[in-house]
């Protein structure tokens, strides 16, 4: 058996299914890897659509993921994966395309989910999630005068940020009694929350949207108490569910929140399949033997890279994946920087940078969560160097990568080219070395 008659198959080409490509070529892999991408788009990073490019600092050809065309890669753009035979490794497109593989890199990502009924796509009324999404809100944006923003997560803050700066209205509606809660725990969820209402976004906590209507010039949003909210545009941002459908179905795969796998991301029930991002639902034995799963950009890379790593035999350092959360957020003048698992049931402490001052995220806050095991993670608003620090400190005590607590800056882009080439049926992959 030669090398260059096995074949690698990367479901996903964001930055889970990128970094596991450069990390099968980079481990001597030179057999071939399809990758099936279900944009039209080559691969871009995500992240951007609601920073960069709704701003318009930058263009949909500046957020490329940058790849070496040298990586020898068949791109088969437009492409969703629609079913799975583990068994008989053959992986079946939705133009009805068989694919046999030898090893299977799971890495779909996730998909925005709206309540039944919403009119999404229709004039008016997005949500954000690629980058064609982007493209078009701000198109819409530029002659809105009031915009609602349905979800007061990461992206739906990043996008009321936006409307506030660009001198539009923001209407945002969320049924927690702050924003951004989950991601940066209670505390620091209140504490951005009171700098929003500061910055005049009109609040609508604690509701929940009942009903959606057209109006002549935009969209009518009634809340549970009866309120409503007359908006030009309205962006949904309410939730993203795991993209695992085209598996279901398939016998001995766990698909309940994500698609199961075990400590070194091997899918439970599929031989010779891994799973990378925010599809994969693991056992992050940093922390706790309890699978999870982690929809940050680090994750999503770190995950490929190893996820490939296992596909071709290596093992990790201790056996298992293990991964340290972290990601950071700039919106309302707020430079939102997190690391590490917040416990909701640990001790909390909490740092003024300049005590006594009202508006305090923009003072500058650092705030601690301890748990059983000692520090476990850290929020940081407007405390960058404060941060840094106890970032370096937790990723030295994991043994993680410490360049990683600095901002990753993609590289030039480099062009990537789509192909398509003749399925090869061929045994087990195998690193070449």
């Amino acid at each position: 058996m030669t090398a260059s008659r096995q074949r690698a198959v990367v479901v996903g080409a964001g930055r889970a299914g990128t970094a596991a490509v450069e990390q099968l070529r980079a481990a001597g892999f030179d057999g071939e890897v399809v990758v099936l991408h279900d944009e039209t788009t080559p691969p871009y990073d995500r992240t951007a659509c609601a920073k960069g490019v709704l701003s318009g600092k930058q263009r949909p050809a500046d957020v490329a993921l940058p790849m070496d065309p040298r990586l020898d890669v068949t791109w088969r753009l437009g492409r969703r994966a629609a079913a799975l035979d583990p068994w008989a490794k053959v992986l079946t497109t939705d133009e009805g395309e068989e694919l046999g593989y030898d090893g299977l890199v799971v890495a779909t990502g996730a998909a925005p989910v709206v309540p039944p009924g919403w009119p999404v796509g229709q004039p008016g009324f997005h949500v954000l999630y690629t980058l064609a999404d982007a493209w078009r809100l701000r198109g819409e944006l530029r002659t809105a005068s009031v915009v609602a923003v349905v979800g007061g997560g990461l992206t739906g803050c990043e996008v009321a940020s936006f409307v506030c700066s660009s001198g539009r209205t923001c209407v945002l509606v969320d049924p927690s009694d702050r924003v951004l809660g989950r991601p940066l725990g209670p505390m620091a969820g209140a504490l951005v929350t009171d700098e929003l209402a500061r910055q005049r976004v009109d609040l609508r906590l604690g509701r929940r949207v009942r009903r959606v209507e057209p109006v002549r010039r935009g969209w009518l949003l009634l809340l549970d108490d009866g309120t409503e909210v007359v908006a030009d545009a309205v962006v949904a941002t309410v939730g993203e569910r795991p993209d695992t459908s085209w598996l279901d179905g398939v016998p001995g795969l766990d698909t309940s929140d994500g698609l199961l796998c075990d400590e070194r991301l091997r899918v439970v029930g599929a031989p010779d399949v891994v799973a990378a991002g925010t599809v994969a639902r693991w056992p992050n034995l940093q922390y706790s033997p309890r699978p999870v799963r982690l929809g940050q950009w680090i994750t999503a890379w770190e995950h490929g890279r190893a996820a490939a790593a296992t596909l071709l035999g290596g093992e990790p350092p201790g056996g298992a994946v293990t991964h340290v959360p972290r990601f950071w957020s700039e919106q309302f003048g707020l430079r939102i920087q997190v690391i590490g698992m917040l416990p909701s049931d640990g001790e909390v402490r909490v740092t003024y940078l300049r005590p006594g001052r009202r508006d305090v995220a923009r003072g500058g806050v650092l705030i601690s969560h301890y748990g059983s095991t000692g520090l476990e993670g850290v929020v940081a608003v407007n405390a960058t160097r404060a941060f840094t620090s106890m970032a370096r400190g937790l990723l030295a005590t994991s043994g993680a990568a410490i360049h990683a607590v600095a901002e990753i800056q993609a590289p030039t882009h480099a062009p990537i080219h789509a192909g398509i080439q003749t399925p090869i049926e061929v045994p087990r992959l195998a690193a070449v070395g």
